[in-house]
């Protein structure tokens, strides 16, 4: 019997050392899981020396365009040269331009960019924008305006953002 006892529990601790390796899906589904997506910042070269056309009309808080040519480009803006600022002019057949404007307002307004970003994956760009005035009025009021071009790169979403709010999603098919 004890024979017997010893032979079972021989049979019993082969069974269990036996190299049985189990499968985890978590752990497949972890190694897609830590590829991260490729973000990266895009080149965005800022345009200063520009305003708004009097016969543009902004409604909204914060109004965005995104233009691929000259003739809508010169529709919408107009050139303030002075003797002290050389104004660079945006290669539109490379460049695409974002222009970012408000409302007319008697503040001192400044639109600035906060961070534009380029999804290499998908070939998808946001841009986050911020506006901020001076407490003092002025006397006469100001159309603020940003304006800068980024490399044409294909089709593309655009997203573009007041802080963290989307505000429109823009699609450009070069």
């Amino acid at each position: 019997m004890l024979k017997y006892i010893v032979a079972v529990s021989c049979l019993i601790m082969i069974a269990a050392c036996q190299n049985n390796p189990q499968r985890h899906t978590e752990d497949i589904d972890s190694n897609l899981a830590t590829i991260p997506e490729s973000i990266s910042q895009l080149d965005v070269t800022p345009l200063s020396g520009y305003f708004v056309k009097n016969n543009i009309e902004v409604k909204d808080s914060l109004t965005f365009w995104i233009i691929d040519n000259q003739q809508t480009f010169d529709s919408l803006f107009g050139i303030a040269k002075t003797m002290n600022n050389n104004i660079v002019a945006p290669d539109l057949g490379t460049n695409l331009v974002v222009a970012v404007t408000m409302p007319a307002t008697p503040y001192n307004t400044q639109i600035s960019l906060v961070s534009a970003t380029l999804n290499t994956d998908t070939n998808n760009a946001e841009f986050h924008f911020s506006a901020a005035g001076s407490p003092e009025q002025s006397s006469s009021t100001i159309v603020p305006l940003w304006l800068g071009s980024f490399p044409k790169s294909g089709p593309m979403e655009i997203k573009l953002y007041n802080g963290n709010e989307l505000v429109t999603t823009i699609n450009e098919n070069e």
